[in-house]
């Protein structure tokens, strides 16, 4: 009976010797490194705006000027971010992004009630009648961008939440521009010929134009953006969220991408980005 009791009594003494070792890091088992680098695609969607000063007709100083556009566009890319410090404590990394970027846009300016001369046809004779007509200039451009961006990120306090800022390099691959006079009204007229010839297109006439939509539209110029800058340097910030499931981040956030370089070497044109998308990356 007494071997038993003292066989208990030292059970009992050695059992917070025993917890206590199994708590302790043992040496034959490692410590598990959280990972440093994670790689993943991103996509998103570009809201983009662009500012610039381009008159409608070169040659014609009363013609307005396509000041602001935007458009809808998009990104797609793949994405990197190493881990700054220890990764169990760290609260910053750097972010590295290649991306494809479509950043469109449509200026639209309203033109003005023009007097324009109608062959109409009274008591079987052509006569030729002024009615009031209203026109509009539009221009639709596409614009492509390859970009690479460096970023840092800071988490903010204990929250999955972190502010990024940092330059992204773009290279223009693709820029079209199209420009065109519109009529508006009234509808039952046409731009060309006889039925229709406003003031305006009469003085600002060249015979390589095109004419589209039942001869209701002009389309001025159809092209190339002409001097064309080969290189876009932009700043860009914005917040991030991040997810984790598993061994993948999910990682949505919003930024705003202020261009700092023209668009053409002729005209004071830039294009900024009201950016939204999701960032998907594993541990590598």
């Amino acid at each position: 009976m007494r071997q038993m009791v003292s066989v208990l009594v030292a059970g009992i003494s050695l059992t917070p010797l025993f917890l206590w070792a199994q708590l302790e890091p043992s040496p034959l088992a490692p410590e598990i490194v959280p990972p440093r680098i994670f790689i993943g695609p991103a996509t998103g969607y570009n809201r983009s705006f662009h500012t610039a000063n381009i008159a409608s007709f070169a040659t014609q100083t009363e013609c307005p000027v396509f000041e602001r556009g935007s458009a809808n566009g998009f990104f797609l890319g793949v994405t990197a971010e190493y881990i700054l410090g220890d990764p169990k404590t760290s609260r910053s990394s750097v972010i590295m992004r290649i991306t494809f970027d479509n950043l469109p846009t449509n200026f639209e300016l309203a033109g003005d009630n023009y007097p324009s001369r109608l062959t109409a046809t009274i008591d079987g004779r052509d006569t030729q009648v002024v009615v009031s007509t209203s026109t509009q200039h539009v221009a639709e451009v596409s614009y492509y961008t390859l970009n690479a961006e460096l970023l840092y990120r800071l988490d903010i306090g204990g929250l999955p939440v972190g502010i990024v800022v940092g330059p992204t390099f773009g290279f223009p691959i693709k820029g079209t521009f199209q420009q065109r006079y519109e009529l508006t009204s009234p509808d039952f007229v046409e731009i060309a010929g006889r039925r229709y010839i406003p003031v305006f297109a009469r003085d600002t006439a060249d015979p390589t134009l095109r004419y589209t939509n039942n001869d209701r539209t002009i389309i001025v110029r159809d092209g190339d953006i002409e001097e064309r800058s080969g290189f876009r340097l932009g700043v860009k910030a914005g917040l991030q969220y991040e997810l984790t499931f598993g061994r993948w981040r999910l990682i949505p956030g919003i930024y705003y991408n202020f261009g700092v370089t023209k668009v053409t070497s002729r005209e004071n044109w830039r294009v900024n980005a009201l950016q939204m998308g999701v960032d998907f990356r594993t541990a590598f």
